[in-house]
């Protein structure tokens, strides 16, 4: 749009925008340039007209000096808009620039325009303590809430609410009784166009909650203190709230109604205020605390919203219920600790301050607890201590009355009376003397203390509870006061047989107790007694053999109650006996033995027979004897005993081991020998030289044990075969020992020494060899030789364990067709012990390489050829066939004279390319002949003769060598030549007689041709047969001639076909590689 202009022509105006549209509270700048179209110097004057009062037009300059001629000055004019401008307000802005001294002047109109905003406002400021709503559980309230239409066009404006549990923003902004005029526009706001003074969300101030106790608010009224039910109290604001900004957030509960009666302001003019009706219903099990909703206000036509918070505080409900629980029974001049149960009625935490009144009866009380917070829906005990004076007694009733003020609010008080009965109690004490000594056999007195420790007066009877060895005589029983005791008088009497301290046990009760009683013990001392006796062997005898030792258990017992210091001693023992051990001074505790273990030795010269003899223990109390019969009789024993504990039990021979048996006894003996072999009788024969042996007392003989392996498998460890040797007079008399038998390990090693071991084939090699036996037993040790025809001078040796045999010859024969080079030959040792064992070492022999007079061998078919008009091509075979006992490889070669007019070459038979290489394996082996063909072509001008040699350069190992075939000879024709006349052998003649002697000799057969037609019979008509016709070839299809050749295609080369080939099939030509066909 062009701005409409009107100008002087010395005075050019123009803006840099030609219309202006702003929002209400905006503002933007108007560039005008103004262009000096005189011929002086000028100043120029602005002025600005036509404009509504809401808008606001300041030129930055109002003068504007020295504009050059064809210059031009811009200034810079400021628009701003009202906030309170409507669309209406629109219209055009007249600038007028004025030159004074001419006083000519040009203008230009540019238009503004109002731009429609669409602003909705919500304020909760009027409802409840500045957005904070205090409410009761069960309450209904219409909260008034202002809404108002902050745009500059007639709008609808939609209300709505939804619960937040994010509250935090109100309390940050929120101040008690004031009026917040933030112009927090939560992120609604667009370029922060808020009218002054109009307050959407976050008119909240934080910080006015101090410990859960909100200053403002608290409702008291409807507060009932009659009787003990305090239901119905209510009061606001006691959260003490754990959140980090002091308020507890909740969630809304069931049963909650927060909505607007009627959410939608219709046709709400410019800045236009109007109330609505927000109806909250809260349910009767409401939780007291903080609810945080969101309010929100949306312009219908504008697309836009903005919202603020409102807070409920739910306030609580304090009810308590009590019930007595008492402790123990409360007695005259002590205490008791009784339990008031208090359950919580209430809707919120409580604390609560307590205070105990006695209204009757000689009794006190204590609270534990003077304050206590209690929990909604929860129970707590406070716990009283109630004292009562002595001078009470039982069925005495004390009452007592507790009440409970709420801490935030002391209008709310709990109270509760409640009443304990004086109950009484039965107490019992005695006190038993100590260091009281009674004598057995006889009464013995002492005196009891006895007590009443009860509430009342009591009759008490005292009683001594009898046991094994005391019985007792009791008093008769006493009455006795409160706290009153007395002495009693005890009568005991204890058996002989007990000593020492001893645990007497007594019991009181008394009529108020019942069956119930007490019970002490006190420990009394029993005087001591002494008391001796001596057991011995059950038949009082002791049997002893000459040489040896025998012991006897006497059983020295003390039966008092007296511990005894005893010395013990011996009588009536013979010559060459002695009591070496057992006979010293010992002590005996009261009631206790002791056994005492005697040891008697006897020489090996005592002569046998009975003796008696006395044993005396005594004491300085009391002492005893004990008279046994020493029975001395012959000595029986035997010693077995072996030089070796094991033997090497060998499949191929019995082993053998000597056992060794003495008679060690003062008599003559025959000793029975047994051996067991349970364990070994699988793997191993066992047999005993003699089964018995007589020998004299102190004589020794000899057993042979020999064993054999019949069996493999057995353990390696071994398996123990136990010897046994009895008495034959007394078969308790006997010695054992234990033999293992150890199955042979067989094993060896075999050294081979060679003397001359490289030799041409047929010829011999020779050395020594060397075997060792490694093994645990004697063994017969086999060797041969194998890959080779060997004469083992010794081929079996019989060694013992670790034993070498001598140096045994050895000779072989290498084959007359052994190859040449490094053989393997393998000794093979076997054992006759372990059929599997198998011992082997190899040695390397050398083999010469042979051949007789040439290395190569080339053998031809026949040695002479001819080339004329009909053959042109040759391919003639023949055999290369080592003669060496080697492999071979080299090449073949042609020589001779003439042979380039052929063009030899040399194939592979078979393969289709030039290949003169060979290969070959020794001779007599597959593989040592190899067959190749020599391909000929004449290139004839004239006749000649030829002969060609095949070459074979070969190596064998290290050594070149060079072999020639026989030669081949070849004659080949010349070409035909034109006649120069004729050679009738008597005559020669010219071309030109020749000529005439021709034609007059067909001269002379025409005639007699057609005589002979003229005069001949008619000859019989045979039918011609009919030739079959050829197939016409193909592309690159060829057919084989009669010299077993055929001629490329694409090169006209003549080609050899491969042999065996029979048509059709393809092969390439190897001049020019193309793939021909051959058909027949």
């Amino acid at each position: 749009m062009v701005p409409f202009a009107s100008a002087h022509p010395t005075i050019g105006l123009s803006t840099d925008v030609s219309h202006i549209i702003l929002s209400p509270g905006e503002s933007a700048n108007l560039s005008l340039t103004i262009d000096n179209n005189g011929s002086s110097i000028e100043s120029y004057v602005i002025d600005v007209s036509g404009y509504n009062p809401v808008w606001e037009i300041i030129p930055t300059d109002t003068n504007v000096s020295n504009v050059i001629p064809t210059f031009s000055a811009t200034t810079t004019i400021v628009i701003r808009l009202s906030t309170n401008a409507t669309p209406s307000d629109s219209g055009t802005l007249t600038i007028t620039v004025t030159e004074p001294d001419n006083n000519i002047s040009s203008h230009i109109d540019v238009y503004i325009s109002a731009q429609a905003r669409y602003m909705p406002g919500i304020d909760v400021t009027t409802a409840g303590d500045n957005g904070l709503v205090s409410m009761a559980p069960g309450d209904n309230q219409n909260i008034t809430i202002t809404t108002s239409n902050l745009g500059n066009v007639e709008d609808t404006i939609l209300l709505s609410v939804d619960q937040t549990p994010d509250f935090a923003g109100f309390w940050a902004n929120w101040t008690s009784g004031e009026t917040n005029n933030s112009t927090n526009n939560s992120s609604n706001n667009t370029s922060g166009n808020n009218t002054s003074g109009n307050n959407t969300s976050g008119n909240n101030t934080s910080g006015n909650n101090t410990s859960g106790n909100n200053t403002s608010g608290n409702n008291t009224s409807g507060n009932n203190t009659s009787g003990n039910n305090t239901s119905g109290n209510n009061t606001s604001g006691n959260l003490t709230g754990n959140s980090t900004n002091g308020t507890l957030i909740m969630s809304v509960p069931q049963g909650w109604e927060v909505r607007f009666l009627d959410n939608s302001m219709d046709s709400m003019s410019p800045f236009e205020t109007r109330t609505a009706t927000l109806r909250i219903s809260i349910p009767t099990d409401a939780n007291p605390g903080y609810y945080g909703f969101e309010l929100f206000s949306a312009t219908a036509l504008g697309n836009f919203s903005v919202s603020t918070i409102m807070i409920v505080n739910v306030s609580a409900t304090h009810d308590l219920s009590f019930n007595h629980i008492q402790g123990d029974i409360l007695l005259p001049g002590m205490n008791s600790t009784s339990i008031i149960d208090i359950t919580s009625l209430s809707s919120s935490v409580g604390n609560w301050t307590w205070q105990i009144d006695a209204k009757s009866g000689n009794c006190s009380a204590q609270l534990n607890n003077l304050q206590t917070q209690i929990l909604e829906d929860s129970n707590y005990q406070l716990q009283i201590i109630i004292n009562a004076h002595e001078d009470m007694h039982v069925g005495e009733i004390c009452e007592f009355h507790i009440s409970g003020s709420l801490d935030m609010d002391t209008s709310i008080v709990e109270e509760y009376n409640f009443s304990i009965t004086i109950g009484e109690m039965w107490g019992l004490s005695m006190v038993i003397p100590n260091s009281i000594k009674l004598d057995v056999d006889t009464a013995e007195t002492f005196n009891v203390v006895i007590k009443n420790e009860g509430t009342e007066l009591d009759t008490l009877s005292l009683i001594g509870i009898d046991q094994p060895g005391v019985t007792f005589t009791n008093p008769d029983p006493v009455s006795l006061d409160r706290g009153e005791s007395v002495y009693v008088v005890m009568e005991v009497t204890v058996d002989n047989y007990l000593v020492g301290d001893i645990q007497l046990d007594f019991t009181l009760s008394s009529t108020k107790s019942g069956v119930d009683s007490i019970n002490a013990s006190g420990i009394f001392e029993i005087k001591e007694y002494a008391s001796l006796s001596v057991t011995g062997p059950l038949e009082n005898r002791i049997s002893l053999i000459p040489g040896s030792n025998s012991s006897v258990s006497l059983n020295v017992s003390n039966s008092g109650t007296k511990d005894l210091d005893i010395s013990a001693s011996v009588s009536g023992l013979p010559n060459g006996v002695t009591i070496t051990q057992g006979l010293g001074a010992l002590t005996v505790d009261a009631g206790d033995y002791n056994i005492v273990e005697v040891t008697i030795s006897a020489s090996s010269t005592v002569s046998a027979d009975s003796y008696p003899i006395t044993f005396n223990f005594d004491s300085s109390w009391v002492s005893s004897d004990l008279t046994l019969d020493l029975q001395i009789s012959d000595r029986i024993e035997v010693v077995l005993g072996a030089v070796e504990n094991s033997i090497i039990a060998s499949p191929i021979d019995y082993s053998n081991l000597s056992v060794m048996i003495t008679n060690l006894g003062t008599v003559q003996e025959t000793f029975v020998v047994e051996i067991d072999n349970e364990l070994a009788s699988e793997w191993f024969s066992i047999s005993v030289d003699a089964l018995s042996l007589t020998l004299e007392s102190g004589e020794s003989g000899s057993i042979t044990l020999s064993v054999r392996e019949i069996s493999t498998g057995g353990p390696q460890s071994g398996i123990p075969v136990g010897i046994n040797v009895t008495s034959s007079s007394n078969s308790l008399i006997k010695d054992s020992t234990q033999v293992l038998l150890i199955p042979q390990i067989a094993n060896g090693t075999i050294t081979v020494y060679d003397d001359d071991h490289t030799a041409k084939p047929g010829e011999n090699i020779s050395g020594r060899i060397v075997i060792r036996n490694t093994g645990s037993s004697i063994d017969i040790m086999t060797v041969t030789v194998v890959e080779i025809d060997c004469d083992i001078e010794i081929e079996s040796v019989t060694l013992g364990p670790g034993v070498s045999s001598s140096q045994i010859p050895y000779e072989c024969v290498i084959q007359n067709d052994a190859n040449a080079g490094a053989k393997v030959m393998t000794f093979r040792v076997t054992s006759t012990a372990r059929s599997d064992l198998v011992i082997t070492s190899q040695e390397v022999y050398t083999v010469v390489t042979v051949y007789e007079n040439s290395a190569i061998e080339i053998t031809f078919n026949e040695t002479e050829y001819k080339f004329d008009s009909d053959i042109e091509d040759m391919a003639i075979p023949f055999t290369v066939c080592n003669q060496a006992n080697t492999p071979i490889s080299g090449k073949l070669d042609t020589t001779g004279t003439n042979k380039e007019l052929l063009s030899p070459s040399i194939y592979v038979i078979g393969e289709s390319g030039v290949n003169k290489s060979y290969t070959l394996q020794s001779k007599g082996s597959i593989g040592d002949c190899d067959y190749f063909k020599l391909s000929l072509s004449s290139l004839r001008t004239e006749s000649f003769r030829a002969s060609i040699t095949i070459k074979a350069e070969s190596m064998v190992g290290s050594q070149s060598i060079s072999d020639e075939s026989e030669s081949l000879t070849f004659e080949v024709d010349g070409p035909s030549v034109p006649p120069d006349g004729m050679d009738l052998g008597f005559m020669k003649l010219s071309n030109q007689n020749s000529i005439v002697l021709l034609s007059a000799g067909w001269a002379i057969s025409l005639l007699m041709f057609a005589y002979i037609r003229l005069f001949r019979k008619a000859p019989e008509i045979e039918e011609e047969e009919v030739e079959e016709e050829e197939i016409p070839l193909g592309p690159n299809e060829v057919r084989i001639d009669e010299y077993n050749k055929v001629t490329c295609t694409s090169c006209d080369a003549r080609l050899g076909v491969p042999e065996d080939s029979e048509p059709p099939f393809r092969f390439t030509c190897p001049k020019c590689q193309v793939r021909i066909r051959v058909v027949n």
